[in-house]
């Protein structure tokens, strides 16, 4: 077989166009589904408790994160088998599916205890899905992208999952003023998970259109075959310790990530007493203010390097969670804006570095099941967790200030695991290495 120029081409903008529409499907799903909780407990989880509906609706949230990692397993195991173009069009096929299928489920009232357990079985195929969405479009832009620019090309799928939170939350608000609360609850609820539909169709037509990365032909080109491989056995065989890095500086993205864009707005309607509006206006401000950091932050970490940026964004994040939530919990729109754009400053770096570095920690070989098996493991443990922990805490103690005191645990946990993470900045993402050098040249960083 001959061996493929290794040079990276000419960067062709539709190459982060078909990576990131099909993340912000993934996004705007888990969006609507955190900012719809508590209308969603009371269709599926009807009860003379409402914080019990809520928590109910909350738990079948983080139920999706359990089925994560064994998307990663599947689809990271194909991904780096069979290239990253194909399998990123397979997630964005079944996450829309299930979306919209939810939009269709009868409620709780018509069907009895089969609407939840309709509702928990399509949430486990997206949580399959996702588990290899996430990943694997950090892989593709992270292989795709000019080394010196790499951090911003790859933390673009971040600025656009963000846009498609503030979407997914402008369009609840809009729908809960215009119909009201009756009305949400009766059908309004069903319309934002069925646009996910031709919003998942226009993904898969953009993604069948780009070429697969230089990295994974690199791949192909040294092994012939390639077919024959199992990336699990050979990414623990050599790559343990950066798999185990990065389950643990994932935990502290995923916890600050679903507390600050997912559990903020119920804390807010729940705990504080806010109206729906107001609160996913808060949330929708933030949310924006973190998109445009994103970029400025992944020209830094394009300069100075991840492990900076994860380090530094943690203390922050370990120093101001407190102030933030006392902010956030003075019950007026003011102060939820200004106390979540404090959290979201810190937490915006921790997500940017944590995006780029998934990819740079592991060899093209096990790229996509290493990014996807340690960054789904902490997800499935931390981030679909972190909102009804979260409601849980408050639920149990009465003390409003449990969310922020839970994101300093994390954090501080988390810095341990960070200043033992390699640089990985400079790394060659075209280092598709013959097998019978892998166990010489993959040495795992950390171990």
């Amino acid at each position: 077989m001959a061996t493929p120029s290794l040079a990276v081409p000419r960067p062709k903008p539709r190459i982060i166009v078909a990576a990131c529409f099909g993340h912000a499907v993934e996004w705007f799903e888990f969006g609507v589904y955190g900012y719809l909780a508590t209308i969603l407990g009371k269709v599926f989880f009807p009860g003379n408790d409402p914080v019990a509906s809520t928590l109910s609706a909350l738990a079948v949230f983080g139920v999706a994160f359990l089925a994560r990692p064994l998307g990663a397993v599947i689809f990271g195991h194909l991904g780096d088998r069979l290239g990253r173009r194909a399998i990123l069009s397979m997630t964005i096929l079944i996450m829309g599916g299930a979306t919209t299928a939810i939009g269709i489920l009868p409620s709780y009232a018509s069907i009895g205890i089969g609407a939840p357990l309709l509702l928990i079985v399509l949430r486990l195929l997206q949580g399959i899905s996702a588990g290899g969405e996430t990943s694997g479009a950090a892989a593709f832009l992270a292989e795709s992208a000019p080394p010196k620019r790499r951090g911003l090309w790859t933390s673009s799928i971040q600025a656009i999952g963000i846009v498609a939170f503030v979407a997914a939350s402008t369009l609840v608000a809009f729908l809960s003023g215009v119909l009201g609360a009756q009305q949400m609850t009766a059908w309004g609820w069903r319309i934002p998970f069925l646009l996910s539909l031709p919003l998942a169709a226009a993904g898969l037509y953009l993604r069948f259109r780009v070429e697969e990365t230089p990295a994974f032909k690199a791949v192909l080109a040294k092994e012939e075959t390639a077919h024959k491989r199992v990336p699990v056995r050979e990414l623990f065989g050599f790559h343990k310790g950066a798999l185990f890095l990065l389950i643990a500086i994932v935990s502290v993205e995923a916890v600050a990530s679903y507390v600050a864009k997912t559990y903020a707005a119920t804390y807010l309607i729940s705990t504080i007493g806010l109206d729906a509006s107001t609160a996913l206006l808060s949330t929708s401000v933030t949310l924006l203010f973190a998109a445009a950091l994103v970029p400025a932050y992944a020209v830094l970490s394009d300069r100075i390097g991840r492990r900076p940026l994860l380090i530094w964004g943690t203390i922050a994040l370990v120093i101001v969670a407190v102030p933030a939530f006392l902010l956030i919990g003075t019950g007026t729109i003011a102060g939820a804006i200004v106390g979540q754009v404090i959290a979201i400053i810190p937490g915006t770096a921790i997500s940017v570095g944590v995006v780029v570095a998934q990819a740079e920690l592991f060899p093209a070989r096990v790229r996509y099941s290493g990014a996807s098996l340690g960054y789904n493991i902490a997800y499935a443990v931390f981030g679909g967790s972190a909102p009804y922990v979260a409601a849980a805490l408050v639920a149990a103690t009465a003390v409003k200030l449990m969310p922020a005191y839970y994101l300093i645990v994390i954090g501080v946990l988390g810095l341990f695991a960070m200043f033992r993470l390699p640089e990985t900045f400079k790394k060659d993402m075209i280092d598709a290495e013959p097998a019978s050098s892998a166990s010489s040249t993959a040495t795992a960083p950390g171990v």
